[in-house]
């Protein structure tokens, strides 16, 4: 879906390409095996059922306080595709939130009207401007990389397989979007303002990555997976992030997404 020709990119908006990829996103084909059989035992349903219903829960947001302050900052108010790609990428996050749902309602298990850590993040997120906002999301998705990777590989359901596949390749492209955003954000400050940002948003990522773990290293550890793993892979996709939202800061008039694809 990230492949396209350099005519498709030579566009005056750098989220041409990202409304046009989440357009096609939601409208393409989207096969899941609902139809499978297979049914998760009883240990697999404990060991997965808060993990998914977490995420289930975080997955789900309206985002009218996000788009509120995307449409009244004065970087952004001149792009006529930013609003538009924004808010089919908070329509493709919801989708995920639908999917975890129907996967939790097929097995039985309920869905959680709230949770502490997501009331937390929802806080952050309405007290802040569209800079943190962006930036406590981000953060959320870099961490569900691991998390959805752990998952996949816990049970033996091929339908949450598939599930887990699906969202991991949104959220892939997710970082690449998130990061064109931060980093125009952050083009108009010096570097020492820019530092700031960066060390602001790497202890959000530390304590948010030890949350997780405490959350969840039962299903990882089903995953085969160990602390220093988990710490090496999630460690990995912020250093990608934060490379990313750089190189886009640095580069004035960019609008080539493939230029990002490439720093991979």
């Amino acid at each position: 879906m990230l492949a396209a020709s350099p005519a498709t990119l030579s566009v005056t908006s750098p989220y041409e390409y990202w409304y046009r990829h989440f357009l096609e996103n939601r409208d393409g084909p989207h096969t899941l095996p609902w139809h499978d059989i297979y049914r998760l035992s009883a240990v697999e349903r404990r060991l997965v059922a808060g993990p998914i219903q977490q995420f289930q829960l975080g997955e789900w947001a309206r985002g009218r306080g996000l788009v509120r302050r995307a449409s009244s900052d004065s970087v952004f108010t001149t792009d006529s595709r930013f609003l538009p790609a924004l808010e089919l990428f908070i329509a493709e996050e919801q989708g995920h939130s639908i999917i975890l749902g129907r996967f939790l309602d097929r097995e039985g298990m309920p869905r959680l009207r709230s949770h502490w850590l997501d009331r937390i993040f929802r806080r952050l997120r309405k007290l802040a401007g569209l800079e943190v906002c962006a930036t406590v999301l981000v953060t959320a998705e870099v961490l569900a990389i691991p998390f959805y990777q752990a998952l996949r590989d816990a049970t033996r359901s091929p339908l949450l397989r598939s599930i887990c596949m699906r969202i991991l390749c949104d959220e892939a492209a997710h970082l690449h979007y998130q990061a064109l955003t931060l980093g125009i954000i952050r083009r108009p400050l010096c570097e020492r303002a820019r530092l700031v940002r960066t060390r602001f948003h790497s202890m959000l990522f530390h304590c948010t990555s030890i949350l997780l773990w405490q959350q969840h290293y039962r299903l990882f550890h089903a995953a085969g997976w160990d602390f220093g793993r988990f710490w090496k892979e999630a460690r990995a996709q912020f250093v990608r992030l934060q490379v990313r939202i750089h190189h886009v800061s640095q580069h004035v008039g960019s609008t080539d997404p493939l230029e990002e694809l490439m720093l991979d």
